[in-house]
């Protein structure tokens, strides 16, 4: 797209976001905190997420240079809603739906290739065994459930890491993120919030959305954005149809008490999942708050 069109595309949608922000109304009451899986101890911030991303990207280059050989850091991709941003459960509150809907057609707009500064130089083994690592140096870490990860000790992009997050955060998130999705298999099997979700669905349903499940007002829009091309008028309507759900699906949250239903029933989860590994959600926050902290300070310099 030529960057006239896109700033054009930008200004509309902005005035599309704007207008709506003006007419949608979420009521005077504080939206609720949205649950997450334990506290949402696996997500970073916007803010967060560069710094760490930027803090990484420069032990990278380091590593590789005591090696001999050169490494470019890579910007982090921006524009849109990051896949951390969106609750795991469907949820939203009402100033997100005012503000961006879900994100989707904010995200087509903002998307761009980025590219890569070391395409060149990863054709080259020896370049990319310092970067990856090797084979030999393998390291493999068994989950619950049957699932695992390795990784490559003597890698580039594994040391950087362990000097940014510590060496046992790998293993930590990787383990969290595991209990983390059988936590929300078992809110979606869950009686309470069944109920819940069937009371959602009827209160979208008689606004005219016919839904089934809190996946699927997500899935109508992303449904049309696909269908669209790049012409200002398309992406107009998709964003005006994109607020116009999101903004009932929020309304119909809070009306039906969904996210309630969703706290208490995840409370149980994480009981029932990893309630005797309290000791590791301890360290995981931990080794999280110090490499925040790490970048952070890193950033100022």
């Amino acid at each position: 797209m030529r960057n006239g069109t896109r700033t054009a595309l930008a200004a509309l949608l902005l005035g599309v976001l704007g207008a709506a922000g003006c007419t949608q109304s979420g009521g005077t009451t504080p939206d609720p905190v949205l649950p997450r899986p334990f506290g949402n101890a696996l997500s970073y911030d916007q803010r967060e997420r560069q710094a760490l991303h930027t803090a990484d990207e420069r032990l990278v280059a380091d590593c590789m240079r005591r090696r001999g050989l050169s490494y470019e850091p890579q910007p982090l991709a921006t524009g849109g809603t990051d896949a951390q941003d969106v609750n795991p459960y469907g949820l939203l509150t009402t100033d997100q739906a005012r503000r961006d809907g879900y994100g989707i057609t904010s995200a087509r707009l903002a998307a761009r290739p980025l590219g890569d500064p070391n395409r060149d130089r990863a054709r080259e083994p020896g370049w990319s065994r310092a970067l990856l690592g090797t084979k030999s140096h393998e390291v493999r870490i068994h989950l619950p459930g049957g699932a695992e990860f390795f990784y490559n000790s003597d890698a580039c992009v594994t040391q950087a890491r362990e000097a940014l997050y510590g060496a046992d955060y790998d293993r930590l998130s990787s383990l969290y993120q595991v209990l983390s999705n059988q936590v929300i298999t078992a809110v979606f099997k869950d009686p309470s919030f069944l109920r819940a979700q069937h009371r959602w669905a009827l209160c979208m349903r008689s606004a005219g959305v016919a839904v089934t499940s809190t996946d699927d007002p997500r899935g109508l829009v992303e449904q049309r954005i696909e269908r669209v091309t790049a012409r200002s008028g398309q992406l107009h309507d998709v964003a005006r149809y994109e607020l116009k759900v999101s903004g009932q699906d929020a309304g119909c949250q809070r009306t039906t008490g969904l996210a309630r239903a969703v706290a208490k029933a995840q409370a149980h989860a994480e009981t029932a999942v990893a309630g005797a590994r309290k000791t590791d959600l301890t360290r995981l926050r931990d080794l999280r708050s110090t490499a925040v902290h790490r970048a952070t300070a890193t950033s100022r310099r």
